[in-house]
């Protein structure tokens, strides 16, 4: 006789992967908090712009998308699910007692315990092989081929810790002998002799104020729907200490997992160890899951309240002394900090001519270089925006000089920017000067570089700092801004590895074009002039601008490393540390782009300061915009949104719009600049093909198919105009 559909749904409701699903939502819910973090990370719900679901999709392994990533990949979601499993068993055992009378009662829990882990490989079994197949190219073999490296990986682990907690935790059977177990197994009531007598008088490790859940069915080892056996007429004593059991294990399994990171952070050297950024982020929810759900055991309802009081704690401890988080500049001196306080006092007259003085003969000297009587003058402004920005900014200046026909280096007077455009623009200043050829360097600035350092923050800035080393006197820290320093030289073949004062003498010769950075002040939102050159008139209007080179005249301001400046100069929050310089309170640096993420500001500063010497002395000032991205302004999104997003609105609308607002800034000083020079200034731009429709993600791992975008950018009718005009403009006869 068939079932009715009412008892087919009591059967389903009841059956044990159901009610673990439902106990999770109602009891477990800091548990679903990780799970919920996947999720929305491999569907592009969590980090899009910033590249995150790719290091998840498309992890690389001493830089390549292979077999062994994605084994990586796997083997450090199976420590997960692992540890997932172990941290609901010890939670949540106690409320189905019928486990404790099964054989492998672990194994068995872990296998109804599975709905989720199943969801999730699957969902990334899915993304994966849709991401690889439209932005790497790959064909069907090789995306399974890889699939099948990520099962592997994770079939191992979970495997072997299967194997594990088989030989170690022991079932009633094993406990109490297989007499007893039997007679038990027969049923009874709960006053009969033989319960009253195999019970013991140890505390119960739980406090059953919870029902038990009800459940009908579970799957067996044999993967087969089997009904749940009667465990009311065993003792609660008895039961608990099958269960307790796990407890031991499960520190155990928390110990190896805490060392292996610990392993990991003391050999980080070695490439080999350097596992793929998903991989180092799942290891790193892997610890906080586990931790979580320990004080949880420990402390119930005082969860909360534990974890404020040692956060508030932690923030005591370090208000006064930070120096085991603190990331220093490379190169400079801290042992006699400057007064901060003087930097709010407006430089002189005087030091304002002497610094325009040496200024203007870099110019001198630059208008010799060029041969001619006026020249023209490019003022070069490359924007932020991480790895595609560096890759587009190399690109850019490379085709634009071949376009040329060299004139674009020979008449560069100076160059502005932030973060990674920065980069690419110093990059390829380092190789013009060198007489290098680029055409074979434009994928140097395409390299990963994010995969280390999120790999550095899980096994060592966030837990046990371990390694230091030594820089003109001082030490330091191994963390994460070391790590971008020293992937940027591999990427590079080192060629930036130099210190600022290398520079002086060529750009003051105007052999090499200048370069100004301005990193951004967290402590007060200023901004820190840095180049090679004091550059005080750029501080008159207003207390904004810090002048890096006299302010810090006593602390070996040109044997800073100029990686650390380009690192000051792209220190986006979170993903790299803020920069501790040496002043009296400190103050702490980071991306320029906080305060002008085009380089326009500067460049406009610089030429309405020096207007007098490049209105008599040049034929034409050009302004080349080197932006990542095309414009957004005159596109007003859809005002239809959800309560919610009427509540951000305000807030995400104001950071939605950062760049927005700092552009519409800069067309209102440009056009200031224009009525107030007495000659011609030109504004040219050259967009990396990115828009919401085309969009490249922030971040310092670029996949090949954005990488393709940023080399077919040149390709715009918009670029194709701008190269005609600028050859036009620097080769035009005089």
């Amino acid at each position: 006789m068939s079932k009715s559909p009412s008892s087919f749904f009591i059967q389903l409701i009841y059956f044990f992967p159901i009610q673990l699903f439902f106990v999770h939502i109602k009891k477990n819910q800091q548990l679903l908090i990780f799970w919920l973090m996947l999720f929305l990370t491999i569907y592009g719900k969590l980090g899009l712009k910033y590249g995150i679901p790719q290091l998840f999709l498309a992890p690389e392994y001493l830089g390549e998308l292979s077999f062994a990533s994605y084994f990586i990949v796997g083997f450090a979601i199976g420590g997960f699910v692992t540890a997932f499993n172990l941290s609901s068993y010890i939670m949540n055992g106690f409320r189905f007692p019928f486990l404790a009378t099964l054989s492998k009662p672990f194994f068995k829990y872990s296998l109804n315990n599975a709905l989720l882990p199943a969801i999730f490989i699957a969902s990334y079994f899915f993304l994966t092989f849709k991401f690889l197949q439209e932005n790497e190219a790959f064909s069907t073999t090789e995306i399974l081929y890889r699939l099948f490296g990520f099962l592997i990986g994770y079939v191992l682990f979970t495997a072997s810790a299967s194997l594990y907690f088989l030989a170690t935790n022991k079932d009633f059977e094993k406990l109490f002998g297989k007499e007893i177990a039997k007679v038990l197994a027969l049923g009874g009531k709960e006053d009969e002799p033989t319960n009253s007598i195999l019970a013991k008088k140890n505390k119960i490790w739980y406090e059953n104020d919870d029902k038990s859940w009800r459940i009908e069915s579970y799957l067996n080892a044999s993967f087969r729907i089997k009904a749940t056996r009667p465990a009311s007429h065993y003792d609660k004593n008895m039961l608990s200490q099958v269960f307790r059991q796990n407890h031991i294990n499960a520190s155990l399994f928390q110990i190896s997992v805490v060392a292996s990171i610990l392993i990991l952070g003391a050999f980080r050297d070695f490439e080999v160890l350097l596992i793929p950024a998903g991989a180092s982020i799942v290891l790193l929810l892997t610890v906080l899951l586990m931790l979580s759900s320990a004080i949880r055991s420990w402390t119930k309802g005082w969860t909360l309240m534990i974890i404020i009081a040692a956060l508030f704690g932690l923030n005591q401890l370090t208000k006064n002394d930070n120096k085991y988080f603190e990331s220093k500049a490379y190169g400079m001196t801290y042992d006699k900090p400057e007064n901060y306080s003087k930097s709010f006092t407006p430089p002189s007259s005087k030091e304002v001519k002497a610094d325009l003085k040496l200024t203007i003969e870099r110019l001198e000297n630059w208008k010799k270089q060029t041969g001619q009587e006026k020249p023209v003058a490019v003022f070069i402004a490359t924007s932020g925006g991480g790895s595609r920005a560096s890759m587009w900014s190399f690109l850019a200046m490379q085709r634009l000089n071949e376009k040329t026909d060299g004139a674009l280096m020979r008449h560069m007077n100076l160059g502005t920017g932030s973060s990674g455009g920065m980069i690419g623009l110093a990059y390829y200043r380092e190789l013009y000067r060198r007489n290098l050829p680029t055409e074979d360097k434009i994928m140097d600035m395409g390299k990963d570089i994010l995969n280390p350092i999120i790999f550095n923050l899980a096994v060592n800035d966030l837990l046990i700092r371990s390694h230091k080393f030594e820089e003109n006197g001082e030490m330091h820290w191994k963390d994460r801004g070391f790590i971008f320093e020293k992937t940027l030289h591999q990427n590079t073949d080192s060629v930036l590895y130099k210190s600022l004062g290398d520079y002086k003498t060529e750009e003051l010769n105007a052999t090499t074009p200048s370069l100004i950075l301005t990193p951004s002040i967290i402590n007060d939102s200023r901004r820190l002039i840095v180049s090679n050159f004091p550059l005080r008139f750029l501080c008159t209007n207003n207390n904004e601008n810090v002048d890096f080179q006299s302010f810090f005249e006593n602390q070996d301001p040109n044997t800073i490393n100029y990686a650390t400046l380009l690192r000051m100069n792209s220190s986006f929050p979170y993903v790299l540390p803020s920069v501790s310089l040496p002043t009296d309170p400190q103050i702490e640096v980071f991306d320029s782009g906080l305060k002008d993420n085009f380089g326009m500001k500067t460049t406009m500063n610089y030429i309405n300061q020096l207007k007098g010497w490049l209105e008599e002395n040049t034929s034409q000032v050009i302004i080349l915009q080197i932006k990542d991205g095309l414009s957004t302004r005159n596109k007003t999104k859809n005002k239809s949104q959800s309560i919610v997003s009427e509540l951000l609105s305000p807030f995400g609308s104001l950071y939605g719009n950062w760049f927005d607002v700092q552009k519409y800034n800069h067309d209102e000083l440009l056009h200031f600049l224009k009525e107030g020079y007495n000659g011609k200034i030109d504004v040219l731009e050259y967009n990396l093909n990115k828009s919401e429709d085309h969009y490249i993600s922030l971040s310092w791992h670029l996949n090949a198919k954005e990488k393709q975008q940023i080399l077919n950018s040149v390709n715009l009718e918009e670029n194709l105009e701008t190269e005609k005009t600028l050859k036009t403009l620097l080769n035009k006869p005089l």
